[in-house]
């Protein structure tokens, strides 16, 4: 099977067993939800590394600095992190939560990026 076929599988047998858990213990549902989030993540980064070896094989080949790269594959985890957080807040029926969640990881986000903002800035200062 795929892996996305076996993380499919686990989150629809995640899915019945929250359906199941919900009710009678809604406590317990967030935190197998919380937990299955967790482990297909964990699953998931196993693919990281062909991904980062292949960015860095592009930058060395195109000039890039790492230091530019880094923070655009930080910017990438901080959207992803913060949009599972802010999901299963929502989730928890704490929508407030979830814009705390959002807007930290957008400000987060932002702050990663300043290398890039500041290379941007610099080869428009070198246009003018």
């Amino acid at each position: 099977m795929s892996e996305v076929g076996k993380i499919v599988a686990l989150c629809l047998i995640g899915i019945v067993l929250i359906l199941l858990l919900q009710k009678s213990h809604p406590e317990i549902a967030i935190l197998l939800a919380l937990s299955i989030c967790g482990g297909v993540l964990l699953y998931s980064l196993s693919g990281m590394k062909a991904i980062l070896a292949l960015l860095e094989q592009m930058s060395l080949a195109g000039g890039l600095s790492e230091d530019l790269l880094r923070p655009l594959v930080k910017t990438v985890g901080i959207a992803l992190v913060s949009r599972v957080g802010a999901e299963l807040c929502r989730d928890a029926n704490q929508g407030a939560l979830a814009t705390v969640v959002e807007t930290a990881g957008a400000f987060s986000a932002i702050v990663v990026a300043i290398p890039l903002f500041a290379a941007v800035w610099e080869l428009l200062r070198g246009m003018l």
